[in-house]
């Protein structure tokens, strides 16, 4: 799914393949606060795709390989705007950086949205 361009509204299916491919990733490489991935992490000469991420991060590689904000891409967008309407923060970002959410949330979320995502398609 990296560099996918989308012509089309993004599916369900291609939404919580997103979010699954973004959880595994957070899992993989672990999870930060403040910022899309840990800029100490990648000061210190990790690559970008190894540092640890938050949400948005995530996201990101999941869909461009990078956890950088690429551009516009619909199906980054969509998959923010579905899991910006299950949390109870004022954006993602916030959320990522509230007491307690940290990796295990971070991936729960992830993993409950794309299921939730493929139980509604169903």
């Amino acid at each position: 799914m990296n560099a996918q361009t989308v012509t089309a509204a993004p599916t369900d299916e291609e939404i919580a393949a997103v979010c699954d491919k973004a959880a595994d990733h957070i899992d993989a490489v672990g999870h930060c606060k403040k910022y899309l991935y840990s800029v100490r992490q990648a000061e210190n000469g990790l690559p970008l795709d190894k540092c640890e991420v938050d949400v948005l991060g995530a996201i990101n590689v999941a869909v461009h390989g990078t956890p950088r904000y690429v551009g516009g891409n619909p199906l980054t967008r969509a998959t923010e705007m579905v899991i910006e309407a299950r949390i109870d923060a004022p954006s993602i970002a916030a959320w990522c950086d509230y007491r307690g959410n940290g990796k295990a949330k971070a991936i729960a979320l992830l993993r409950d949205t794309a299921a939730n995502l493929r139980k509604e398609s169903a």
